[in-house]
């Protein structure tokens, strides 16, 4: 557990005349561990630019809050958005994806 990644989530408000709303909370350093990182990319039609998907794996401490729909921001990789987190015996699993389209 030594990379340290930055833990981005959105929060509800309400404000005036009960009006609901999300909010960017303030981001957070959590420790983790990067086990793997893998690349896919497809082309729908020959006219449609290529779509590139990444998927990590990550573990965590079971202490440190990571849920669905967090985003984290891994060093040298980029933004992921977590679509699942497992409690394991040892370690949080975590997996993440990221999705770019074209030359981005």
């Amino acid at each position: 557990m030594n990379d340290q990644i930055v833990l981005k989530r959105t929060g509800t408000i309400q404000g005036e005349r009960n009006i609901v709303s999300t909010t960017e909370l303030p981001p957070q350093t959590v420790v983790g561990c990067v086990r793997a990182v893998e690349s896919s990319w497809q082309r729908p039609a020959n006219t449609d630019p290529v779509e590139w998907d990444y998927k990590a794996s990550l573990a965590f401490l079971l202490g440190q809050e990571v849920r669905k729909d967090d985003r984290l921001d891994l060093p040298n990789l980029g933004e992921f958005v977590v679509v699942d987190a497992r409690p394991g015996r040892r370690f949080l699993a975590v997996t993440a994806i990221q999705q770019k389209r074209g030359a981005e």
